[in-house]
């Protein structure tokens, strides 16, 4: 509609202009260093009209060429990007299959071309390093944009499975305020406080993992039992106390929860306080923890107090006769007491109802 609008005033100013300009055509007398030009006005418009017209057909002749130049002088490139992007199929079919030497050589000659520059080099990093190419993988991590949280994952994930858990948590440490957007990181982060066995400085991180949800809420209620199981007992041989601020910091639903309690519990069985030890897995444990409590459950010793614990395992049998996890509470009491016999018949119990957990026993 705008377009017809606007077409009809320039008919009706042709209309009205045509005729004033054919009666008054005007004249102009243009002189430049002694030479002088005579035309009518309508003349020069004619003139000024042909010359823009010459002007956009050079500039398009002129671009047309610069595209051609260019698209000559990129064959090359192009190539070499063509053959990259074939390099990154093949390096990603090799990788998926596990067989890291040629996924490590086709990666990297994907790096020719720019296009998921990051992502290649994290993947031609871990082929690298499963491939045996250490040194390479290491370089491969450094050369990761250092501002962003990649590198500093990749390279304490390349340090831990190296067993250097002290220099991953050292680097880590350095991005941990990008762990709020990546929480990716913090979870590495807590996994090599644990494996450099730095107890004090993993509690001390709870809080800071559980206010920026490092963790989905699942995930956590099975986190817990990776962590206090283990921080408590190895704290207590170093004198743990509920009242040190690494402790009091925490949540009290954190201090309440099962996962703690069998720390405190595997605290005092070192202790010698076995009574007292078995109280506490009597009041905290329930059928939903075992699962995640059995692996570190089996570590306490007990000793001989566990009568209480047993008749709270035989009361749950009655309603769950088939669950593999309670036969391996009652074998491992049994194995507390020296009864090697009712630990065996246990065991077969576990084997029957719950396969995978007798094969890793």
């Amino acid at each position: 509609m705008s377009k017809l609008l606007l077409l009809t005033l320039l008919l009706v100013l042709a209309m009205l202009l045509g005729p004033l300009l054919i009666n008054n055509p005007g004249y102009i007398k243009l002189i430049v260093a002694g030479y002088s030009v005579e035309m009518t006005l309508l003349g020069l418009v004619i003139a000024l009209g042909l010359l823009l017209l010459a002007g956009a057909l050079l500039f398009a002749i002129l671009r047309h060429l610069a595209r051609w130049q260019k698209w000559s002088f990129s064959f090359f490139r192009l190539r070499r990007q063509r053959k990259a992007r074939a390099a990154f199929a093949l390096g990603l079919q090799a990788y998926a299959r596990q067989q890291w030497q040629q996924a490590s050589e086709q990666l990297q000659l994907a790096l020719q071309d720019p296009s998921f520059s990051t992502e290649k080099r994290m993947l031609a990093s871990y082929a690298s390093f499963y491939a045996g190419k250490t040194e390479q993988a290491g370089t491969l991590a450094h050369t990761l944009e250092s501002s962003e949280s990649n590198s500093a994952f990749v390279q304490a994930d390349l340090l831990l499975q190296q067993g250097q858990a002290g220099e991953a948590c050292r680097i880590l440490a350095q991005h941990l305020l990008q762990a709020k957007q990546d929480p990716a990181l913090g979870q590495l982060y807590l996994q090599a406080l644990q494996q450099a066995g730095q107890w004090q400085r993993l509690l001390e991180t709870v809080p800071q993992a559980i206010s920026e949800r490092w963790f989905s809420k699942d995930s956590w209620q099975q986190r817990r039992f990776a962590i206090y199981p283990a921080a408590i007992s190895q704290l207590s041989l170093q004198g743990f106390s509920e009242q040190a601020d690494y402790w009091q910091n925490l949540p009290a639903k954190e201090r309440k929860s099962a996962a703690a309690i069998l720390g405190q519990a595997w605290a005092l069985a070192q202790q010698g306080l076995n009574e007292q030890a078995e109280q506490k897995l009597v009041q905290a444990l329930t059928l939903q923890d075992l699962p995640a409590a059995w692996p570190y459950l089996r570590q306490i010793p007990l000793g001989r107090s566990v009568l209480k614990l047993r008749k709270a395992v035989q009361h749950w049998l009655r309603d769950h006769p088939t669950n593999g996890y309670l036969y391996a509470v009652l074998a491992y009491l049994a194995e507390q007491e020296g009864d090697k016999e009712q630990a065996t018949l246990a065991w077969q119990k576990v084997r029957q109802y719950q396969p995978e957990l007798w094969q890793h026993a």
